[in-house]
């Protein structure tokens, strides 16, 4: 930046009072006491200008390429990242979950507080805005709440309870002086094999959408005192089906798919007006997400209304370079990714921000990228502080965060119950008794670190350092219950985040348990994955890892009974292994909560989940979506069912009725409502879920085998019955016409359509067809 730019711009804020503020520890004071507002360690001044339109017009181009810049840092020391703000201008910080500048609540609010203060006074006046991972929680810092991972969340079928999960994330991380969570993942589950399976929230959009809508909700809605984060609806859009199951691997989607599924929980999310949008890493149809004006500016702008920023994922105008190999350099990455609606760049390093700085100031200059573009990408970063409140008040309270991280107990240890997702129970291998002789074996059975999964303190798990979210291992759980006795076996593994994880059974070990299941009631296996990220968590095998099987078989023959537990992020284990067991169920990533398990296995409360995506019986079904076209060979084969989940009591449904079952004009009419009695016909209080679903024989084009139209959960006690209205869009009905390109917008068709629930099946009629809001994503 010139010397006169920058004098100017100084001048500028002396004017308005900015340059007189106390320092964090010491120095001299420049301001009134009352224009001074006090948190815990001493003043914070705000800053002096909070019309966006007055300080982008006292903004150089330098300084609006700046508000383009989102640095990362592992440290909140001024001294070590100065250049950032003096010479780069930067909008925009944020901690990659792995090196946080510090694992203590109150010294991370203090550290931002105090950078904060060097920004504003050394650079040119404006706050950053700060962001964090927040996949499954506020889990950057020592004590914090872990809850389930995404596709347990979706297992719940609860967005309420998604919503609290995701305000008290919301709350915790702005407690550490953070303004923006990136989450929640809304793309859609369609293949195991990819190592962020566990970081979405189903593979049926209209699920996802619903708990992605509900995630956004809570984000934003914070507390009195904290005033929520900025949700970051990702990755936008189609990064969860990449066409060889890697992670940032490339992606080829028929637009009718990409319209009819992949953009629908993106725009179910938009609907909630989240601040942010995270773009896609990898590339759809041939080009890179970053370089696609069709998806970041004729879809997600002009045809969804989104207004907020749109933030680049980790140094991904690079991987345009290096990985995708579709821009010959930097410059040509950045030209691309700015001129098709990128806002915001995430880098990884100093590097990284000086070369983008750097091309960015060059194509600008060059007349390759217009100025009227700076503008709007550096507007939207201001727009976004504005809707924060850091053009008022940037600072946060350090005393609040002992009292606001680690919360929300409760509804981790409800999300666990929810979740669990009784899959298979033989002979009334579950619930167990208290005084039941209990072996509970396994590499999962107590340890902290594979419950958590990744994305928790550090980038791909707990690091081997003391910090961790306060946390109940599945032990301790069935510890508190089993009066009968319960010998805990730890068979373990090797984490290594840089490769596979070692997975281990010694002779010794193994002896120790069968000694102990023959004499025991039951044989309880905790089995699974350790924690794992993005590619690392890359498989081409859905069995479980050698050892775990074998310790399956060294019990399986005794006459003791065998219930398997399934700790980890998407469908492991085959029907191979699953035969012989005599109870399965799926705790995922379970998170802090983990002990809460033990409540459903000795049936304190019944298993609430029911699974969220298909799960194939080995990587030959892969890709097996339930909602797939006619004829799917896989649909038979599967393991389980999308939506597959036992009671611990039985249910019946009858009497199911739509209303209206005839409508004249589905876009007029709105929504329809699905009824059915449910009764529980056993001998135990359960949860049942009415949950609806559709299809259409006959069409313009092929329906889906069958499409869920929503759900609702209730809880009857034995004998009794309740008459449950499960409402949905009529828009949920909805197909994109025409030939092999697909790109009609959408319509209802006319026709008979079949609607199932609880087993039971009646028929909606639409008398004619009619187009819909053309937006792509909007048939949900």
């Amino acid at each position: 930046m010139s010397d006169n730019n920058t004098h100017s711009r100084r001048r500028f804020l002396q004017a308005t009072g900015a340059l007189g503020a106390a320092a964090v520890a010491g120095g001299a004071e420049s301001v009134s006491a009352q224009e001074m507002q006090t948190y815990g360690d001493g003043s914070r001044p705000a800053p002096p200008e909070t019309d966006v339109e007055a300080i982008l017009s006292e903004l150089s181009v330098e300084e609006k390429i700046g508000q383009m810049i989102q640095a990362n840092v592992s440290t909140v020391d001024a001294s070590e990242v100065a250049s950032l703000f003096t010479d780069y201008h930067v909008g925009s910080l944020l901690t990659g979950s792995a090196y946080p500048p510090s694992r203590d609540p109150v010294e991370l609010a203090k550290g931002v507080n105090a950078l904060q203060e060097y920004a504003i006074n050394e650079g040119n006046g404006v706050p950053f805005v700060y962001g964090l991972d927040t996949v499954h929680g506020n889990v950057t810092v020592e004590g914090s709440t872990a809850f389930p991972h995404n596709v347990g969340m979706g297992a719940t079928r609860d967005p309420e309870l998604m919503a609290a999960a995701a305000k008290h994330t919301g709350d915790s991380a702005a407690a550490v002086g953070a303004h923006w969570g990136f989450a929640p993942t809304s793309g859609i589950a369609r293949d195991p094999r990819w190592g962020r399976f566990y970081e979405t929230l189903s593979e049926d959009p209209h699920l996802a959408g619903e708990l992605g809508a509900a995630a956004v909700r809570g984000l934003q809605e914070g507390d009195a005192d904290h005033g929520g984060v900025a949700a970051s609806v990702k990755h936008f859009a189609a990064y969860s089906e990449p066409q060889n199951g890697d992670d940032r691997s490339p992606a080829r989607i028929p637009v009718r798919d990409l319209v009819e599924n992949h953009f629908v929980p993106h725009h179910m999310g938009l609907q909630e007006e989240p601040l942010t949008v995270m773009v896609n890493s990898g590339s759809v149809n041939g080009v890179p997400a970053h370089a696609s004006s069709w998806l970041l500016t004729d879809v997600l702008r002009d045809r969804m209304g989104f207004e907020g920023l749109a933030v680049s994922d980790w140094n991904d105008f690079h991987r345009m370079v290096d990985m995708h190999e579709y821009a010959p350099d930097l410059r040509a990455a950045v030209k691309a990714g700015v001129n098709a609606g990128v806002d915001m760049a995430m880098l990884s390093d100093m590097a990284h921000v000086e070369e983008f700085y750097t091309a960015l100031l060059d194509l600008v200059e060059a007349g390759e990228v217009p100025e009227s573009r700076i503008d709007e990408a550096a507007r939207r970063s201001l727009e976004l502080k504005a809707e924060l409140g850091l053009l008022e008040d940037p600072y946060v309270d350090p005393t609040r965060a002992p009292d606001v991280v680690g919360g929300a107990k409760d509804a981790a240890r409800e999300a666990v119950r929810e979740s669990l997702t009784l899959l298979k129970n033989e002979g009334d291998a579950l619930p167990l008794s208290p005084t039941q002789n209990v072996v509970l074996a396994g590499p999962n059975v107590d340890d902290v670190r594979a419950q958590c999964g990744g994305w928790t303190i550090g980038w791909q798990g707990l690091h081997a350092d003391d910090a961790k979210p306060w946390a109940t291992t599945i032990a301790e759980g069935v510890r508190s219950r089993a009066v009968g006795g319960v010998a805990v076996h730890e068979t373990g593994y090797t984490f290594n985040r840089w490769s596979d994880d070692e997975w281990s059974l010694d002779a010794g070990t193994k002896a120790a348990i069968v000694a102990d299941a023959k004499a025991a009631d039951r044989v309880v296996l905790v089995l699974g994955e350790g924690p794992y990220a993005e590619g690392f968590g890359n498989t081409d095998e859905l069995a479980l890892p050698a050892a775990q099987r074998e310790l399956v078989d060294a019990v399986a023959d005794l006459d003791t009974e065998v219930v398997g537990l399934l700790v980890a992020g998407r469908p492991r284990g085959t029907s191979e292994t699953l035969a012989k067991l005599d109870a399965f169920a799926m705790a995922y990533y379970p998170g802090s909560a983990g002990g809460a398990v033990a409540d459903v296995l000795y049936g304190d409360a019944d298993p609430g989940g029911r699974l969220a995506f298909r799960w194939p019986d080995g990587v030959g079904q892969v890709p097996n979506y339930y909602n797939q076209y006619h004829p799917a060979k896989d649909n038979a084969d599967a393991l389980f069912d999308f939506g597959a989940g036992e009671s611990y009591t039985e249910f019946a449904f009858s009497d199911l009725t739509v209303s209206p079952s005839t409508v004249a004009n589905a876009a007029r009419t709105g929504t329809a409502t699905a009824s059915v009695t449910v009764t529980n016909t056993g001998d135990r209080t359960g949860t049942a879920l009415a949950e609806a679903y559709y299809t259409e024989a006959y069409g313009s084009v092929q329906y889906p085998r069958r499409k869920r139209l929503g759900s609702e959960k209730v809880e009857l006690a034995p004998g009794r019955s309740q008459r449950v209205t499960v409402e949905f869009p009529l828009a949920a009905l909805a197909v994109v016409p025409g030939e092999v390109p697909g790109d009609a917008d959408p319509v209802v068709e006319a026709g008979d359509f079949t609607v199932e629930l609880g087993g039971e099946t009646t028929t909606l009629t639409v008398d004619e067809t009619v187009p819909l809001d053309p937006t792509p994503g909007a048939s949900q």
